[in-house]
């Protein structure tokens, strides 16, 4: 063989390498990992509150940026349905499922969560409730205030949010607070 060829069947070795390397390493492992983040996604302890910074908005009013802002917030895999009342700045985020089909604990503590972030990136949404089948909870921005401090804009650091809010969510006494 001469040069040209060796180079060429070089050129071939290593392009099939190359491929085989992304096809059976690279991409599953990048699914992997995404797979994984989604999953941290739906649960309130490990949430990445950074994800849902684009939806901040000053006014309650944009059903589209509300909505979307729930579809990222834990409890996002369950269907649900919005009303909203603009005068009062109210809320309801009516999921089509059960709490006892989710599990008590996990609703409750993907609430709180939710509500929080909602009440910190829509600034004048006073209160939200969530409906279940057979199962309504309120939260009003005095009580998310009460528990998480008055100035609710200082909680939308990572570090911050993980040491106030999630932090907070893994003790069950302050998770049941909110429903005595």
């Amino acid at each position: 063989m001469n040069n040209k060829n060796k180079i060429v069947v070089a050129l071939l070795i290593f392009g099939f390498l190359a491929f085989c390397t992304v096809q059976f390493v690279i991409i599953p492992h990048n699914n992997a990992k995404q797979q994984q983040y989604d999953s941290n996604q739906n649960d309130s302890l490990t949430h990445d509150v950074e994800s849902v910074l684009d939806y901040k908005s000053a006014y309650m009013g944009d059903s589209v940026n509300y909505a979307n802002l729930f579809y990222h917030l834990p409890l996002y895999t369950v269907t649900m349905k919005f009303k909203a009342n603009s005068e009062k700045c109210f809320l309801t985020v009516n999921y089509l499922d059960t709490v006892w089909n989710i599990g008590e604990d996990k609703v409750h503590r993907d609430l709180i969560y939710s509500s929080v972030a909602a009440m910190v990136l829509i600034d004048n949404l006073k209160q939200v409730t969530y409906e279940f089948s057979g199962a309504t909870f309120v939260f009003t921005r005095e009580e998310i205030q009460d528990s998480f401090g008055k100035d609710l804009t200082s909680l939308l650091s990572r570090e911050v949010w993980n040491k106030n809010i999630q932090n907070r969510l893994n003790d069950i006494n302050f998770v049941n607070g909110f429903y005595k």
